[in-house]
């Protein structure tokens, strides 16, 4: 149930995984404000979800949502945030969000990021379970090429001088 209404109050703009079902958005900051102000109330007095929450995760809790608030203050919608402001509260806001629902892995995660040959930043948008699978893949293909790489040292003769085999 919480997790539902913490997804209503998403960041317009979010570039989600070609696999992620449409955002709904709410960027009425007000409301997003008094939604975090009756949960930190109810997560101070451990009343319901926030009952069983550790410490160490209810300080998490408060930390994101000092940053949230913050983040909106004076603000009539949350549109009216700079761009890497917008991904910096949507980034807590899903942060809060995985805090109560205990969900780490399915925490949105959005960043600015310059695709290849191009100066328009974008945002793209992740889980952190999407992430880490990217990250590992990255990583193997790395290694893949790395051990190319050290094989054809040995076999392809003396490539660090031009001279390999076939390349004369």
């Amino acid at each position: 149930m919480m997790g539902a209404a913490l997804a209503a109050l998403l960041l317009p703009g979010a570039v989600a995984a070609s696999d992620a079902p449409q955002i709904v958005v709410n960027t009425d900051a007000r409301a997003i404000v008094a939604q975090q102000q009756e949960i930190r109330e109810d997560a101070v007095a451990g009343k319901g979800v926030y009952g069983d929450l550790s410490e160490r995760d209810r300080r998490r809790l408060m930390a994101e949502q000092d940053k949230v608030l913050a983040l909106l203050e004076g603000k009539e919608r949350s549109t009216e945030l700079s761009q890497i402001d917008q991904t910096a509260l949507f980034n807590s806001l899903e942060s809060i969000s995985a805090i109560v629902n205990q969900a780490e892995d399915e925490r949105m995660v959005c960043e600015r990021v310059r695709p290849t040959g191009s100066n328009r930043a974008e945002r793209v948008c992740m889980t952190v379970a999407q992430r880490r699978e990217a990250a590992r893949r990255s990583q193997q293909s790395m290694d893949a090429v790395q051990t190319r790489n050290s094989r054809c040292g040995t076999a392809c003769g003396d490539a660090g001088q031009g001279n390999a085999e076939g390349w004369n």
